[in-house]
């Protein structure tokens, strides 16, 4: 018997992928960054980088820590978004590309989406930034509620945005496992990590987010790259029958 093509024996059914990435991954990272908050750990740390003699943390005006993980990594998911979006549109004129069609269109919905939802739920939660506590330098005291709908009194901190940039690459994860590639789908989830987890710690050592805040931004990213590539990675089309790789 012939062996079957990678996509097809790679591809899981539509409940177990729902559970497995939409859900218990998500789930996981949700209570990860809960737990952080939760246990005191995010102001442990933000403690222990913060300098009394200062009265502020050091490295919050490092130029090249702001140049590098403050403002050059928010270009990083937009131009990744634009690129997809641009592969998506030449895939009509480049027959060799429109494999590439749907998981291009998958990363750039994962990343722009990405940016505006985070963007959008800083306006609404309530933890503010390390430095802006009144017991870490700052003026605003800890707040009491997660939620409001005003959004003068909203934190502008959670989730991280820079630390979403870095986990919307998590998206060569999903794009790779589409196109049956598994060493760029591993690849992409190493990327994924290792950028997220890097642009988190500059920003937590710079006093401007907790670690709670980048985690959730893990949390958010994964769930909008599983969603986005499900109908790719789980959903059978219509007539869709298993057939030998020849």
């Amino acid at each position: 018997m012939l062996p079957l093509s990678l996509p097809e024996l790679r591809k899981p059914t539509a409940a177990s992928y729902l559970f497995s990435h939409v859900i218990a991954v998500t789930l996981v990272l949700a209570c990860l960054a809960w737990w952080a908050n939760a246990s005191g750990l995010d102001l442990r740390i933000a403690r222990a980088l913060f300098d009394t003699t200062l009265d502020d943390f050091p490295l919050r005006a490092n130029r090249w820590l702001d140049l590098i993980g403050h403002r050059m990594v928010l270009a990083l998911p937009i131009g990744i978004g634009l690129a997809s979006v641009g592969v998506a549109a030449a895939s009509y004129r480049i027959p060799a590309w429109r494999p590439w069609r749907g998981p291009a269109l998958a990363v750039a919905a994962t990343c722009l989406a990405g940016q505006v939802l985070v963007n959008q739920l800083k306006h609404h939660t309530t933890l503010p930034r390390p430095y802006d506590l009144d017991t870490l330098g700052g003026y605003t005291p800890y707040p009491l509620h997660w939620w409001t709908w005003a959004r003068a009194k909203a934190g502008g901190a959670l989730p991280s945005g820079h630390a979403g940039a870095g986990y919307s690459m998590l998206t060569l994860y999903f794009a790779g496992w589409a196109l049956g590639r598994p060493a760029w789908r591993w690849g992409g989830l190493a990327i994924g990590i290792a950028a997220g987890a890097s642009f988190s710690v500059v920003r937590i050592l710079q006093g401007a987010h907790f670690l709670s805040q980048t985690l959730w931004s893990a949390a958010l990213l994964w769930f909008l790259a599983a969603l986005c590539f499900y109908p790719l990675i789980a959903v059978q089309p219509a007539g869709h029958r298993t057939t030998p790789h020849v």
